[in-house]
């Protein structure tokens, strides 16, 4: 017969040993990345240019990685000084659509 007292010890050691998959799971995840977050390497974009293969710009201290990536090798392409890129200058090179609240502030002005 199952009393109240051995059903809350059968959750609570349910409860404990989820609890311990989820924190071995986040650790895990956490030692597999590189370095962290104060790593010295950045990957400051990427292009995909076939099924299985891209194109990774790599920020490595104050140069610039152009690497190529594809199954089972990485080839190094370019090597070039690090450059301050405004984001906002890249976004509107690529064609990128205006946010939202930008467009709706320039609809009402145009309104007025």
């Amino acid at each position: 017969m199952v009393t109240s007292a051995s059903l809350l010890q059968t959750v609570l050691a349910l409860g404990f040993v989820l609890l311990l998959i989820v924190a071995v799971a986040w650790a895990f995840r956490r030692m597999q990345r590189p370095g962290g977050a104060w790593s010295p390497l950045q990957i400051r974009g990427q292009l995909m240019v076939g099924p299985r293969e891209r194109v990774v710009l790599i920020e490595v201290g104050d140069q610039w990685i152009v690497a190529g990536v594809a199954s089972g090798s990485v080839q190094p392409l370019a090597v070039m000084p690090r450059q301050d890129v405004d984001d906002n200058s890249e976004a509107r090179a690529a064609g990128a659509v205006p946010n939202f609240g930008a467009l709706l502030e320039r609809l009402s002005r145009k309104t007025r």
